[in-house]
């Protein structure tokens, strides 16, 4: 840590992306198990590196382009694997669903005299 502007202790900007990188990796591996609860309270941690990235006057001066880079692409591979599993769950939700219509059905014949 070094002390920034007016007396404010910063982390390096590649130390708070290496963290933020290990905390997107595991958010995708979270992702894809589809342990939504570890995902969120990760997101948690995600929000507080981030905090810590930005309290700094110039938050993104030390890290290099290609950190970067990789920042963004594990953050597009979280977006997707949460779109697919959003995807999963609609489809598993429409079955459901047409399953209860059909119980329903049944349950409403049985009843009839």
């Amino acid at each position: 840590m070094t002390e920034g502007q007016q007396g404010v202790v910063t982390e390096p900007a590649e130390n708070l992306a290496e963290q933020l990188s290990d905390l997107l990796a595991q958010q995708v591996t979270c992702a894809r198990q589809g342990n939504m609860a570890r995902l969120e309270r990760l997101g948690g941690d995600v929000e507080g590196v981030i905090a810590r990235m930005t309290a700094g006057q110039t938050p993104c001066l030390g890290m290099t382009e290609s950190r970067r880079a990789q920042l963004n692409r594990q953050y597009d591979e979280l977006v997707l694997t949460l779109r697919a599993e959003q995807a999963d769950v609609q489809g598993k939700l429409k079955q459901l669903r047409q399953v209860k219509r059909v119980v329903g059905a049944c349950n409403h014949k049985k009843r009839r005299p």
